[in-house]
């Protein structure tokens, strides 16, 4: 006959209803534990993570192109504090808002070089690639939109084709690039998809990966402000 704690005998070791049920619930925590790390963890391929090489003490022309549709959002603070440490260290700095300034995508049209201009469609690529043509260093500052550059942005980059193609007129004097990123996800894993495309337009254009700059846990207007990151992307500024 069962006693009043219901044991019951198993290998010579009685199990109690408490013993079954703290141990069924330790057993699905750890399952649990464990799916939340494969779900968050970066099992990419891509390593993200933040960096920046050492500085030739030249001074260069820098073109930092930004993502950000809000005016001040978290990626222009980013932008901004990148550019305040590179003027403070004599480097000639300018801003392009891709978002302001917005452009079409490449049409893949083939005309590029035709007018003797590197693209055929009149939009604000007309003001963008006569920055590009003096440029040194290229800074890419987007936010994370869907695991992703902003669209804003993204239309910047496709627009560089005509620079890319076997019969184009002139090349970019562009030696260098830098990558600064922010968004809501908490985990670096989120920013793989531009991480990588970047390195791959990096091996592509042959231009050398000067730092990269990954920002989690930001999202509402204002969250930048006074981020520990800031520092950071000044350091990057100063150094380039």
């Amino acid at each position: 006959m069962q006693d009043s704690r219901n044991d019951t005998e198993q290998g010579g070791r009685k199990l109690t209803r408490r013993g079954l049920f703290l141990g069924t619930g330790a057993a699905a925590l750890l399952a649990a534990g464990c799916a939340l790390f494969q779900r968050f963890s970066s099992t990419a391929s891509v390593k993200v993570e933040s960096f920046s090489t050492p500085a030739s003490g030249q001074k260069k022309r820098i073109l930092i192109i930004t993502g950000s549709g809000r005016e001040n959002g978290n990626s222009d603070i980013l932008a901004a504090a990148f550019a305040k440490g590179a003027r403070e260290a004599g480097h000639s700095v300018e801003l392009f808002s891709s978002a302001r300034t917005p452009m079409l995508a490449c049409m893949h049209c083939e005309k590029c070089w035709s007018t003797g201009k590197p693209c055929v469609i009149e939009d604000n690529f007309e003001k963008l690639w006569p920055l590009l043509e003096r440029t040194d260093l290229l800074v890419f500052c987007s936010p994370l939109y869907w695991y992703n550059f902003s669209g804003h942005i993204k239309c910047v980059m496709d627009r560089l084709y005509p620079y890319s193609k076997k019969e184009k007129l002139r090349d970019l004097p562009i030696k260098e690039s830098m990558l600064l990123m922010c968004g809501e996800s908490h985990f670096l894993r989120s920013f793989t998809g531009p991480a990588e495309a970047y390195r791959q337009t990096l091996g592509f254009k042959g231009w050398k990966d000067r730092g990269r700059l990954f920002v989690t846990g930001v999202h509402k207007l204002g969250d930048m402000a006074g981020h520990p990151a800031l520092a950071t992307a000044e350091d990057m500024g100063r150094n380039a």
